[in-house]
């Protein structure tokens, strides 16, 4: 039986009927201002697309990011998201339309960021380096016109992406595409318009009407009185489909309401047949999407029914819908809040790839790192465009106009910058570098600052902020390391150009130096054919002590070679020994020819030896190699108290490191009595070059020899300039330094056993240290710092560290210059021509791009290097043949007394005959040496006149002979001397005989005739037996003698009047 419902009940339905029709029309327009893609009929997406997309990306600028830094692992994508979401803010803040994403193309994934206007591509380009410390960032230009006509697939994606879920920051990495798809052929990108502020305002404010509008409907209180009839007639209704969507509405209703008629109020009926009805706003449009231009009448449906499901009841309604509603709306808002401060933006997603699969692949990838359950947010869209085109992606057409385009989200800042930080995991083409920022401080610059390079932040480097060395802190010597190739030889280089103050350079490997364009002077240890200087170790410069130098050949050949046992006690005996033989005090420090020692006042007067020094004759005071060698032989035979075979292997090991200072290449620069000027060569700019040493023993023994050398000039510099000021007066550059500065236990390792080696790297260690307080400033360089002493480094107050890959070597150097252990693996990563730089004042290095330029006088940058090769070198040099020749000669002669027995016997003759007999001797003599060579093998190398070769050699021996021996004269002889004995032997005449005479008597200051004879008298009676044949010996002791001057000596000999 049907009865009717009451007045009251029919109110309450037409109540119900307008809320769902309220809230389908602010669902409605909640999907347009949030979710416009939900609106999307997928029969028209191509007609939202723009068709010039590739004239549109070709019009944009784009720049490839390469790597990018973080300070730590642990929060990596925290750091880098952070100072994305910064950048992009400041970008919406000017108003620059963006994109960013993956361009692949010829198998490299190329990271992009992209500018729609050109005009902005600088701003953006210097933000971007501003806002990201190590960001790589440089044009990329991909030329999408000539790949837009290959058939490729194309999708696009609309969402929200949620930054938390269940307030945990969420992530996002574009990681999974790159590896998924490296060195295929896609395009991915993420396109952004900035929104302006009203219109964020205008859109907060429609959906806080949504929001109000939705709550006023979200409860109804409904009255009824108890009843039961009418029950049945209401199902029939219900079961009737033929009804309008409205009549089933109140047919619904007006059922539910009829069926309460007499019951009892049961709330919770209510409330549960709204949870069943309501599953969720997401499930509702989900059903609605499919009805098009009837989602308006399919929310009305939909709602009416599932609120008439319940029965009538006394009290509270709830409507489940209204409530969701409500709650996207809240979170909208909270979203558009914060895109009003740090900016709004309509975004579209697209991409395509040549293949389907390719283009699926990304889609997965993106909907995995995107799609997560989050209550707040509706799921992703995925659209497939497939209208033929010719474009390279498909772009929702919304750049370059001032209008909405339904398949764009509008997402604020926080969320863009989650869809656009950088990978953070290992992916290909993109490096995410661990690095720690340190300080940016430009150096405080003088007229006398050295400017090596400018600050930089990555590979950004700020041209107006140099970095700078004054000529104290190189006095206060510097350190450089890195690997080979990380360009510290161009630092060195550069701190030399810019100094300009005189250097030596000790290039201990390959042949770089010589190419810096400021050098004045190349020598090439080892090869005599271009440029080999001759230096003799034992010399002694004018104020140095002699104790003090025979102390550092003790240390230089004991840092050098495998001295053990006896040996360095051996050698420094013989040092001792070798020089008390040329006639040194060596207790009060002097040579009696080269002291005034006639006056204690001026005794060691420094002006009084530097003019004997000026002679040439004074170089023949001091020992040579083969004396050394000699010496060493003689005494461990005569002296050393050693059995046989312990004397013969001591012997031999001495002998075998001697002999090879001794011959060849290394004889013709050690084994000599020559020396170089080092008062001209430390006011040149030079580079001595050891490639030509194979070993490093022999290196780091003539490195050793030039740090004595410059050490002592040096201080004794120091010591007649009193007590002026220190300033930067020379620097030194030792190259490889650890072939003598080892990194050796300086300690011994017992009471009993001596540490020779060791001892030797300390002292020469703190030699280099003192050498600041000459003036003399010391750059030292080198690969693998662990192979050098500490105190090295130690001592160095400016530290440049390039590239240095081992865990070890970063340890040693980054507990010199302030930085943690984890900040040296930083040390690893640096590029060529960048350095870690730590000087005196600073509590943390900074890093410099080290510049490769030297600046003119005119101010115009010019390059460093001037190409320098052997072939330029062997031309300059036109007397080296010379001196190789006569360096053989000497090599071959001067191993036993042939030669020196046969320019006695010609000194003699001199000395005592008249001059056709002088003549006649210089003519046999020099025919005997020739033959001699000839005998030997000796053979000189593009000598077209050996007379003259042999005529220096014997000048140099009679030199030797009057500064030392029985026949020396106590005074040095003149340079004139020297010359005239040259061309004596040369051409011999007469004349030439009698000058030579002449000077002689003036040398010694008596009757040369009468001295001789007195010598051979006593040379004889020494070793004269009953069976010698005094004649025979007079004769051997003259090239030819006279009866007159013969028949003198004899008769002394046998006892007669003297002479």
């Amino acid at each position: 039986m049907e009865t009717t419902l009451p007045q009251k009940e029919h109110s309450v339905i037409a109540e119900f009927s307008n809320d769902t029709q309220l809230v389908a029309q602010e669902t409605d327009q909640f999907l347009r201002l949030v979710y416009p893609a939900y609106l999307v009929n997928r029969d028209r997406v191509d007609s939202l697309l723009d068709k010039e997309s590739t004239l549109q990306l070709d019009g944009m600028t784009f720049f490839r990011l390469s790597s990018c830094t973080a300070e730590t692992v642990d929060n990596a994508f925290e750091i880098v998201n952070s100072k994305i979401k910064k950048l992009f803010t400041a970008l919406h803040s000017i108003n620059v339309s963006l994109g960013y994403g993956l361009i692949s193309r010829n198998g490299i994934t190329n990271l992009v960021l992209g500018v729609y206007s050109s005009g902005d591509a600088e701003s953006v380009k210097r933000i971007t380096q501003g806002m990201l410390s190590g960001i790589r960032i440089e044009r990329y230009r991909p030329n999408f016109s000539q790949e837009a006509k290959k058939e490729r697939s194309f999708g696009i994606l609309s969402g929200i992406p949620s930054i938390y879920l269940r307030e945990q920051k969420q992530t996002f990495s574009l990681s999974s595409v790159m590896r998924s798809l490296n060195g295929q052929d896609y395009t991915l990108l993420f396109l952004a318009k900035p929104q302006s502020t009203q219109s964020v305002a205008e859109n907060i404010s429609k959906l806080v009407s949504i929001k109000d509008n939705a709550f006023a409907v979200s409860k109804r209180n409904v009255a009824r009185s108890s009843s039961y009839s009418d029950t049945t007639s209401h199902t029939t209704n219900v079961n009737d489909g033929k009804s309008s969507t409205a009549g089933q509405i109140g047919g619904s209703v007006g059922a539910l309401a009829g069926g309460f008629i007499g019951t009892v109020a049961l709330p919770a009926i209510g409330t549960m047949a709204g949870t069943a009805a309501g599953a969720g706003l997401g499930t509702l449009i989900g059903t609605i999407i499919g009805g098009g231009k009837t989602h308006s009448e399919g929310y009305s449906d939909s709602i009416s029914e599932a609120i008439t499901q319940g029965n009538t009841i006394s009290g509270d309604i709830q409507n489940g819908f209204a409530l969701e509603l409500m709650n996207y709306a809240d979170k909208a808002i909270e979203r558009l809040k914060c895109g009003q401060n740090n900016g709004l933006w309509q975004t579209a997603i697209t991409y395509s790839a040549d293949s389907e699969v390719s283009k699926n692949i990304i889609k997965a990838c993106l909907c995995g790192e995107l799609s997560k359950p989050d209550p707040d947010k509706l799921p992703l869209l995925a659209f497939e465009p497939t209208s033929p085109c010719e474009n390279i992606v498909q772009i929702p057409h919304f750049l370059g106009i001032d209008k909405s385009n339904p398949l764009c989200s509008y997402i604020n800042t926080a969320e863009l910058s989650l869809l656009c930080t950088p990978p953070v995991e290992s992916v290909p083409d993109f490096e995410l570098r661990i690095e720690k920022n340190y300080p940016m401080s430009r150096s405080l610059t003088n007229l006398s600052s050295i400017e090596i390079g400018h600050i930089a932040d990555g590979k950004n480097t700020f041209k107006n902020m140099p970095f700078t060395l004054t000529q104290q802190d190189l006095n206060k010597h510097t350190f450089v390391c890195g690997i080979t190739g990380s360009g510290k030889t161009t630092t060195v280089k550069k701190i030399l150009a810019e100094a300009q103050k005189p250097f030596l350079v000790i290039e201990s490997a390959k042949k770089e130096y010589r190419n810096l364009s400021t050098v004045d002077s190349i020598y090439t240890l080892g090869k005599p054919e271009l440029n080999c200087p001759q230096i003799n170790p034992f010399y002694i410069m004018p104020g140095v002590s002699p104790q003090t130098h025979i102390d550092y050949l003790k240390d230089l050949f004991n840092a050098s070679f495998s001295f053990y046992g006896p040996m360095p006690y051996i050698l420094e005996k013989c040092l001792h020994t070798i020089y008390k033989n040329k006639g040194w005090d060596l207790t009060l420090g002097f040579h009696p020819m080269l002291a005034k020692t006639q006056s204690e006042t001026d005794f060691f007067n420094i002006e009084f030896a530097k003019k004997k020094y000026a002679l040439d004759s004074h170089k023949y005071l001091f020992p040579t190699m083969q004396e050394l060698k000699n010496e060493i032989a003689r005494y461990v035979e005569e002296e050393l108290k050693y059995d046989g075979e312990v004397a013969g292997n001591v012997k031999t090991a001495i002998k075998v490191r001697l002999e090879n200072l001794c011959i060849g290449a290394k004889g013709f620069t050690f084994n000599t009595s020559e020396c170089l000027n080092f008062s001209d060569l430390l006011r040149q700019k030079v580079v001595f070059e050891l490639e030509g040493l194979a070993d490093d023993s022999d290196k780091a023994f003539s490195v050793g020899l030039l740090v004595i050398f410059i050490n002592e000039y040096q201080q004794i510099a120091k010591e007649i300039a009193g007590n002026n000021a220190t300033e930067l007066k020379h620097l030194l550059v030792i190259e490889e330094a650890h072939r003598l500065l080892k990194n050796t236990d300086t300690e011994s390792s017992s009471e009993t056993v001596g540490n020779p080696k060791g001892k030797a790297v300390e002292h020469f260690t703190n030699m280099i240290a003192e050498m600041r307080s000459y003036g003399q400033g010391v750059i030292v360089a080198e690969q693998i710092p662990m192979k050098l002493a500490p105190d090295v480094i130690k001592n160095s107050s400016t530290k440049i560290v390039q590239r240095i890959v081992s865990a070890d070597d970063q340890q040693t150097i980054a507990n010199t210059i302030g930085i943690s252990t984890e900040g040296a693996l930083q040390l690893g990563s640096l590029e060529t021509g960048y350095a870690f730089c730590h000087k005196e004042g600073m509590s943390l290095p900074t890093v410099v791009k080290i510049s490769n330029k030297l600046h003119s006088n005119n101010g115009s940058p010019q390059s460093l290097d001037v190409f320098v090769s052997d072939e330029v070198l062997y031309h300059k040099n036109n007397n080296r043949f010379n001196k190789i020749n006569l360096s053989k000669i000497h090599s071959a002669l001067g191993t036993d007394d042939y030669a020196k027995r046969t320019t006695l016997s010609l000194l003699n003759t001199i000395f005592t005959e008249p001059q056709n007999i002088c003549v006649s001797a210089c003519l046999n003599s020099m025919d005997k040496i020739s033959r001699t060579l000839r005998q030997r093998g000796v053979t000189l190398i593009l000598c077209y006149d050996s007379s003259q070769l042999i005529a220096e050699y014997m000048s140099s021996v009679f030199i030797k002979m009057i500064t030392r021996g029985l026949y020396c004269a106590n005074k040095l002889p003149t340079d004139n001397l020297a010359t005239e004995l040259k061309g004596m032997l040369y051409s011999p005449t007469p004349g030439k005989a009698s000058t030579i005479k002449d000077l002689l008597s003036k040398i010694y200051t008596q009757n040369i005739n009468q001295f001789s004879k007195q010598n051979v008298t006593l040379l004889i009676k020494r070793s004269l037996t009953a069976e010698t044949d005094i004649e025979s010996s007079v004769k051997e002791y003259f090239t030819q003698i006279s009866p007159k001057t013969l028949n003198e000596i004899v008769t002394a000999v046998k006892g007669g009047h003297a002479i």
